[in-house]
């Protein structure tokens, strides 16, 4: 479906600089290739396979989905719809004035839009996808352990301790992967052992994040906690985060508690 829909953004814009003698032959054109574009994907893409993009199957979710088409700019969206037909132009003036443009719409991205509840031609929201996709991280410091000292220390040995608890008083990078097909993966999660029960610090546990999907305009983290046996499965627990912003370096959510920044890590 994204092939059919690149392919058809393109063959737009070269259909309206064309010459109007020019543009029959070339409709002729795409009708061939677009059908056998579509016979071949049929027998290489499996049913359970598809892009869930086209279309939300979550209800109360209003998001439309697509490719972003040549004439982007600050002012307007030109926006290919996942589901088929010609492409819309979407006014995002006051979307890019509020920071609701989340990311940098490029030609052939595949973008998320939140239209405007009273006026369909307004886009209140639009979300690059394609560039949401990646590894997100942060710099976490691990906190020290609270412990109740049984006898007296000498001098020397808080030295020592001292020394030691600067050394693993290190950052290390946490956060998340986001993929194709709505799959997502915690990064910098840590195994509890028995030698954790006896280390002076402590990182902060990150949750099992597996799935990934937009909810009118929020993003969802799915989160499984790993199953007890084989009969029981984990819990599954949804993290909502409001977008604030992103560039191609940075990304910047307001969760439930916090607001955190996160740098792509390649």
């Amino acid at each position: 479906m994204e092939i059919i829909s690149l392919f058809t953004c393109h063959i737009w814009r070269l259909f309206v600089i064309l010459k109007p003698e020019m543009r029959k032959p070339l409709l002729w054109i795409c009708m061939v290739t677009l059908l056998c574009i579509s016979c071949e994907s049929k027998k290489v893409i499996p049913e359970n396979d598809q892009n869930v993009g086209t279309s939300t199957n979550i209800e109360g979710d209003s998001t439309l989905y697509g490719l972003a088409c040549d004439g982007c700019n600050d002012s307007v969206l030109v926006f290919l719809p996942g589901k088929g037909g010609d492409p819309i132009i979407y006014d995002i003036l006051n979307a890019s004035k509020r920071n609701r443009v989340i990311g940098h719409p490029k030609v052939g991205d595949w973008v998320a839009v939140l239209l405007n509840a009273n006026d369909t031609t307004v886009a209140d929201m639009v979300i690059d996808l394609d560039q949401l996709k990646g590894t997100w991280v942060e710099q976490v410091f691990p906190t020290v352990r609270e412990r109740i000292t049984p006898t007296a220390l000498d001098e020397e040995t808080k030295k020592e301790q001292d020394s030691l608890l600067q050394e693993m008083m290190k950052p290390i990078e946490m956060g998340f992967a986001i993929k194709r097909h709505y799959a997502a993966q915690t990064i910098g999660r840590r195994r509890q052992s028995i030698k954790d029960d006896d280390s002076p610090v402590v990182y902060p546990q990150m949750k099992n994040y597996t799935k990934w999907h937009v909810f009118n305009g929020y993003l969802i983290l799915t989160s499984q906690s790993r199953p007890i046996n084989d009969s029981l499965k984990g819990d599954v627990v949804n993290d909502t985060a409001q977008f604030i912003f992103m560039t191609h370096d940075s990304l910047r959510l307001k969760f439930k508690d916090c607001v955190k920044g996160f740098y792509r890590k390649n």
